[in-house]
């Protein structure tokens, strides 16, 4: 039972937004299936099995946005998109296995069906055949500035399950968490593609600093939706970040300005495996008391900001509209 009943006002749809670029991003799950493809029986039985829980595809999307910017969309940006999001899978798959969580985009995880050992595995072989797409297809500056970026992921995902439980995360800890384990993906696919594009270096890093604003906003949101989203948008339950023992910013607003009761309290909550009804409402009245989830929302803006202030830095003749409209999406949603 939970007692809060704040919302994020607006409502923007993404199926507007990718509209124009649908036609590309079916190229993109073209490419996606085409390479995952595989004689073993087993394995495309669970690719199959993933691909009926297709996510937003943000990445694959920013990677067509930035090189539509660019003036040169080819089809080495149609590959770029496709290991971007198999990479972004990947670390789903891997993150569904540590959290032992059973339902990912409105299905049942492939943990949950063939269970850790098989999932894991899974997640090596979409991972390596992201790769495999990127050797193949893109230059060898491209797949540099993935690899590093591939590295700066796993060392998020590292810090994030290490500080598990951890009642004294900051919030510049938790924030340096969401940047390398998120937002450094999103600013990836904006670079690598303009990289493609044979942008200058101005547009490249410009857009690298629009698509890492943007990484934090949404993971920022995402971590407010845990708490007042609704679970069948969200697509898995809500509050299993709080369950699974992850401090994400609203927890840190609340444990930054409670009383020694009442953090003291939210620390045993935190540190206890298993939440009672009582505990999640008492975090509920401390979230609506702290306005938690509001400033939480403002420090999302604050990022969607400067992801726009880096927009003023192109020069070139493309429209910014489209990533502006990103931008406020990634603020609006309410999934």
């Amino acid at each position: 039972m939970r007692i809060l009943k704040l919302k994020i006002k607006g409502k923007v749809v993404l199926k507007d937004l990718t509209e124009p670029i649908e036609k590309d991003l079916e190229r993109v799950e073209k490419r996606i299936s085409q390479t995952l493809k595989t004689d073993n029986v087993f394995i495309q039985q669970m690719v199959d099995y993933l691909s009926h829980s297709t996510g937003k595809r943000i990445r694959p999307a920013l990677a067509i946005l930035s090189a539509k910017y660019c003036g040169n969309l080819s089809e080495q940006t149609i590959s770029l998109g496709a290991a971007l999001e198999m990479l972004h899978v990947a670390t789903l798959i891997h993150d569904d296995v540590i959290d032992n969580s059973a339902v990912r985009r409105k299905q049942k995880t492939l943990n949950f069906k063939w269970g850790n050992e098989i999932s894991v595995l899974m997640g090596d072989y979409v991972f390596a055949t992201s790769f495999y797409l990127m050797a193949k297809d893109l230059p060898k500056n491209v797949v540099s500035s993935l690899a590093d970026t591939t590295n700066i992921i796993c060392r998020g995902e590292i810090s994030e399950t290490f500080n598990r439980f951890n009642v004294n995360l900051t919030e510049p800890q938790y924030l340096e968490v969401i940047k390398e384990k998120t937002a450094v993906l999103f600013a990836a696919s904006c670079q690598t593609s303009a990289m493609l594009a044979g942008a200058e270096e101005i547009t490249i890093k410009s857009l690298y600093r629009f698509g890492l604003g943007i990484g934090m906003a949404f993971q920022i949101i995402d971590d407010t939706l845990d708490f007042i989203g609704k679970e069948k948008r969200v697509g898995k339950p809500v509050m299993s970040d709080l369950r699974e023992g992850k401090l994400t910013l609203p927890v840190i607003y609340c444990l930054e300005s409670g009383t020694k009761v009442e953090n003291k309290r939210m620390k045993s909550i935190i540190t206890r495996k298993v939440k009672t009804i009582a505990d999640l409402k008492f975090l509920d009245s401390l979230l609506i008391k702290y306005d938690a989830i509001g400033r939480s929302i403002q420090k999302a803006r604050y990022y969607v900001e400067d992801a726009k202030m880096a927009l003023s830095l192109l020069n070139g003749n493309g429209s910014k509209n489209e990533f502006i409209q990103f931008a406020d999406f990634l603020i609006h949603r309410d999934f």
